[in-house]
């Protein structure tokens, strides 16, 4: 129960404990990436500000204000967002929400207002600047945010920041495994918070979205496959799946970084430990052990490649021109014409 229940972040935890247990502490801000865990440790924290049973650690999860907030019927816990429809708050909405703070809390002695502050403009902000010089004593607001420098300076100066760091490879382990129905391989959690870069969020999205896993085979099976395919098959079928799937172009690009860095990785040592793609090292090993002529500097090359595709795709490059361009220097660099 309480922030025991949350993994990692134990600095921060700590100091939650201490103000909630103060009671009312102020306007509180969680920062740190997208996914990293920000509304879920607002949540809990709101939990604790208006547990009937404050517990050390924070809320008891038992009361029926705990209840109430596990619900989503807590008449004094609100969480601010966009309408449906919209891309930012509207500054109408947070006016009302503004008005209302103000009332006095339903059941519990405080009243917490939960905003995503990456989606106010800084009209809404300004509103906002003036109850937060100036809080009532029955009201905590939590701003959560991924980017500060959209906030105002006057409103970074008037909250407690509470920065939100990366995950361990255990702490990541132990909230994959917490959050999937199904049992999950040691080297797919491996795989899953190595491309999240152990951003939980992020790392059970991708755990969810199959087209991802079947992008993931796709471009790895491409790389292993390039020394055996036909030019034409480059211009033609895989080219056709590039183009399909455009919208996805940063994930594949990543997973082509990936599987080349795999290969690199295992050309320069026979026991690498930084291995990516490790569910499927054993085609990697396979790979490399067949092609033994694919030398450091093609899959540099390769890799630049694929940098240059990028440049280009910035000056507004022909998607066509530009991705066929790449898709064939990497196939130079991994096969015979590489060498003519």
């Amino acid at each position: 129960m309480g922030f025991n229940c949350l993994t990692g972040q134990e600095e921060i935890k700590s100091r939650l404990r201490t103000l909630t247990n103060r009671g009312n502490s102020g306007s509180l801000l969680f920062t740190g990436t997208e996914g990293i865990g920000k509304h879920l440790f607002a949540r809990e924290t709101a939990k604790a500000f208006l547990c009937q049973n404050k517990t050390s650690d924070g809320a008891c999860n038992e009361c029926a204000s705990c209840k109430y907030i596990d619900a989503g019927t807590h008449p004094d816990y609100v969480v601010v967002e966009p309408t449906e429809g919209r891309k930012n708050i509207r500054i109408a909405d947070l006016r009302e929400i503004v008005r209302d703070a103000e009332v006095k809390p339903q059941i519990s002695s405080t009243k917490v207002i939960v905003i995503n502050a990456d989606k106010i403009s800084f009209d809404c902000q300004n509103l906002l600047l003036k109850t937060l010089e100036e809080p009532s004593d029955h009201l905590v607001y939590i701003l959560l945010c991924s980017d500060m420098s959209k906030l105002l300076q006057t409103i970074l100066s008037r909250v407690t920041e509470l920065p939100m760091k990366a995950y361990t490879d255990e702490e990541m382990e132990r909230i994959l495994l917490s959050n999937s129905s199904e049992t999950i391989a040691d080297d797919k959690i491996k795989f899953f918070s190595s491309f999240s870069s152990n951003i939980p969020g992020k790392a059970l999205a991708l755990m969810g979205d199959s087209e991802f896993m079947e992008e993931r085979d796709y471009i790895f099976d491409l790389i292993m496959r390039m020394p055996r395919i036909r030019y034409t098959d480059i211009l033609s079928d895989e080219f056709k799946f590039f183009n399909d799937n455009k919208g996805r172009i940063d994930e594949l690009l990543l997973l082509m970084i990936w599987t080349l860095g795999d290969v690199a990785s295992l050309i320069g040592s026979p026991s690498p430990s930084n291995i990516k793609n490790i569910d499927r090292k054993d085609e990697l090993v396979r790979f490399v052990t067949e092609n033994g002529g694919i030398t450091l500097q093609n899959i540099s090359n390769a890799e630049r490649s694929i940098m240059e595709y990028i440049k280009n795709s910035k000056i507004n490059a022909t998607f066509e021109v530009a991705c066929c361009n790449m898709l064939l220097s990497i196939y130079k660099e991994l096969t015979d014409e590489k060498n003519g």
